[in-house]
């Protein structure tokens, strides 16, 4: 019923006129719209409404972050995100509701039945800070939940679903995005431009990259993610606007996956994100079970793109990372032993004195790498070359207030004849291939992998990793290529479709890894893989260090950072250092080659020792000594600033480091094969009217106050010496 009160114009409707207080407010309000259609013949009385239920308000929920607001409801049966949002900043992605896509078809016998999602309801936690929100479906009979969580503190909103099967028969379940963001729309007039960075795993100068592109009418990007190529996408894009604000989203899964972003307006720019399993993606599910459709996250923020990259660093080292020992620093000062002492070849003798020196230099975790065992799947110290095991080396390491780290590669099987062995004759169901009997064991077998999607070699390896670590007394435990396989021959494994085996994979090696860390939870975990192969959201909920790149080279090793960095806080990227292999002037035992790694988690990996000389040894400690009195603390809150161009090995580079809660900061500065002395280097992140403390290690520059406004705008002059020169400019706030 419309009508004229005074001069408003007010609405009321689905007014039930039960008592008789209700009938006599509505008597008065029709005696005020019969006096008001008398005197101007406008207002409309419509009787039948007033017999009319009132209908309930759709439902909605707010979830928050410190960074990042959504607004969900429910409507037609289906979830809408309403609202999404950066605190700081007044604009919302969502112009239009943005119905969720629930997933259409079930196969059953290998029939497309149709789903028909009802909504039963809604379950907001205690905390307010995760929403569950319940469908059924009833041919197959089938639940499903919408479940959104904002963690308190920095980051994004995260999103997945789960599908259980009450249907009493296997059905196969088809795509389903992890998060579906369709129609969003930038403000009248803002230019934006996407970003997203390759892994880089074997070797980032020919693997890795950063990329933008400007979000225009031809932009269409799929960002297909993969365990075993160290060239593909980490799973992460970001939306960038100028430099006013920006979006991003991102995978908490190491499977093969994908990132789907694509413009389909200009006026005003309007895109779709799409982020999960890819397109062709399909799997069975037996009755009883329910699947996981893998955690996805959006963020909102204010700022230029690493304003935002420090909001996803918050959230990775806060609400990812697995708990941290007490009482260890992190990221440790570790020292790979794997070429030094002749590899393979080793003994007792010679790893006692790598040791010896991991001592020496300040190194911290102590960490045999692939040369102790007999061959791959054989792991058991080699009884020629260990006659003691590994019993007078453990005792030294603790002995001496170290850790003790050791790499396995646990998947890797051979053909050793050892009852404890993973023999792929054995079990030759267990592995992704299939070997005749005159196949040949190397010392490393990067072919006989496990599939821990199947449960029996899951299983073993659950055992075999919690043998280890006790019976080696092991502080640190590194596992290498590669625990997640992406294609298997075998028919009898829990993948059916191909299309799934790097799905059942990983859900299999995160099961191992969850099961050892909870039965040792000071245990140290670092996923190796191959260098970078496997980098992504999910792995580092699972591993305390990814390992950046696996060329231990100062460029690559910087480029890795550099890329990296955009997605990943520093102190989750293991830097290795091959000092003078691969014959390169910028990988002599100097600083030059020692600061390139000590931006991130720095594990020096030494080859020679026997011939650097005294200096050179001096160097490396002093080295350890800036590393943990002033870089190490800075790690855990640091807010990295990209502040030159990607390093290439001739034009200048370098990033800025900056802790808020230490207010200090570090610029690493490069120069490589280049000819100038000096460049004039502006920083980022400062508070314009503050002083700063500025002083060098190698005396760049020279030491004085200087006001933050000069710093970020006319910038540092800094001289470097000679070719593939370096230096650690510290930067302190004053009073």
């Amino acid at each position: 019923m419309t009508v004229f009160c005074s001069s408003s114009l007010v609405h009321i409707s689905g007014i039930l006129a039960t008592d008789r207080q209700q009938r006599k407010c509505l008597l008065s309000i029709l005696a005020w719209g019969i006096l008001a259609w008398s005197l101007t013949g406008f207002a409309v009385v419509s009787l039948g409404a007033i017999a009319q239920k009132k209908e309930a308000p759709a439902p909605y929920w707010r979830l928050a972050t410190d960074d990042t607001t959504i607004v969900v409801s429910v409507e037609g049966d289906r979830p809408i995100l309403k609202t999404l949002s950066a605190k700081a900043v007044p604009h919302n992605w969502v112009s239009t509701p943005i119905r969720e896509k629930l997933v259409d078809t079930i196969e059953v016998g290998g029939a497309p039945v149709a789903t028909e999602w009802r909504f039963r309801g809604a379950d907001l936690d205690s905390g307010r800070d995760q929403l569950t929100l319940r469908y059924s479906n009833s041919n197959p009979q089938l639940e499903l939940q919408s479940i959104w969580r904002a963690r308190r503190g920095r980051g994004p909103v995260e999103h997945w679903l789960t599908i259980a099967n009450e249907s009493g028969r296997t059905v196969t379940v088809g795509h389903q995005d992890s998060l579906v963001l369709d129609g969003l729309v930038l403000a009248p007039n803002e230019l934006a431009q996407a970003w997203w960075i390759n892994r880089g795993g074997g070797n980032a100068s020919r693997e890795g990259g950063t990329f933008t592109v400007d979000t225009n009418a031809e932009f269409a990007q799929d960002l297909v993610s993969n365990p075993v190529d160290g060239s593909s996408p980490v799973p992460w894009i970001a939306i960038q606007v100028g430099q006013a604000h920006g979006l991003y989203v991102g995978w908490e899964f190491s499977g093969i996956g994908r990132i789907h972003a694509k413009t389909i307006s200009t006026k005003p720019t309007r895109l779709d994100l799409r982020v999960g399993n890819v397109p062709e993606f399909k799997t069975d599910l037996p009755p009883g079970e329910t699947f996981l459709i893998p955690h996805a996250f959006v963020g909102c923020y204010k700022g230029d793109i690493d304003e935002g990259s420090y909001t996803l660093h918050c959230f990775v080292l806060d609400k990812l990372l697995p708990p941290l020992p007490k009482n260890q620093p992190y990221p440790t000062l570790a020292y790979n032993l794997y070429l030094d002492s002749g590899g393979n070849k080793a003994k007792e003798a010679d790893v006692l004195r790598s040791a010896a020196l991991c001592k020496e230099l300040g190194f911290e975790t102590f960490v045999p790498d692939a040369m102790w065992f007999p061959q791959a799947g054989d792991w058991r110290w080699d009884p020629a070359r260990f006659p003691n095991g590994l019993r007078l080396i453990e005792q030294y390491v603790h002995e001496n207030g170290m850790k003790l780290g050791l790499w396995v590669a646990w998947t890797q099987g051979g053909n050793s004849e050892d009852s404890g062995a993973l023999n792929i004759f054995r079990h030759p169901d267990w592995f992704v291939q299939l070997f005749n009997r005159e196949w040949k064991s190397d010392y490393l077998n990067w072919s006989t992998l496990l599939d821990l999607g199947y449960d029996p070699a899951k299983e073993w390896a659950k055992q075999e990793t919690q043998r280890l670590v006790p019976e080696y007394k092991l502080d640190y435990f590194k596992h290498d290529y590669s625990p997640i396989e992406v294609k298997c021959v075998q028919t009898n494994h829990r993948h059916q479709h191909g299309v799934d085996v790097s799905y059942w994979s990983t859900v299999g090696y995160y099961e191992v890894q969850e099961a050892l860390k909870q039965k040792f939870p000071d245990l140290v975990l670092e996923g190796c893989s191959g260098g970078g192969h496997i980098k992504d959201f999910g792995y580092i909920k699972r591993v305390h260090y990814i390992v950046t790149t696996d060329t231990l080279s100062s460029l690559p090793n910087r480029q890795s950072i550099y890329d990296s960095t955009f997605a990943l806080p520093p102190a989750v990227l293991q830097a290795y250092t091959y000092e003078n292999h691969y014959n390169k002037d910028s990988d002599r035992p100097l600083p030059y080659f020692w600061r390139s790694a000590m931006m991130g988690a720095w594990q020096i990996d030494p080859t020679n020792t026997s011939s650097w000389t005294a200096e050179e040894r001096a160097g490396a400690r002093h080295a350890t000594e800036i590393y943990k009195s002033w870089i190490r603390p800075m790690l855990r809150d640091v807010k990295v600033h990209h502040i030159l161009p990607r390093p290439d090995d001739y034009h200048w580079d370098g990033m800025f480091y900056w802790s808020p809660s230490l207010k200090r900061g570090t610029l690493y500065i490069f120069r490589p094969n280049n000819d100038e002395v000096f460049k004039r280097i502006r920083l980022k992140g400062l508070v314009g009217g503050k002083s700063y403390r500025v002083r060098s290690e190698d005396r760049s520059v020279a030491e004085g106050i200087r006001i933050g406004e000069e710093l970020m705008n006319v910038g540092l002059k800094i001289k470097l010496p000679g070719k593939f020169t370096s230096d650690l400019i510290f930067v302190e706030e004053t009073e």
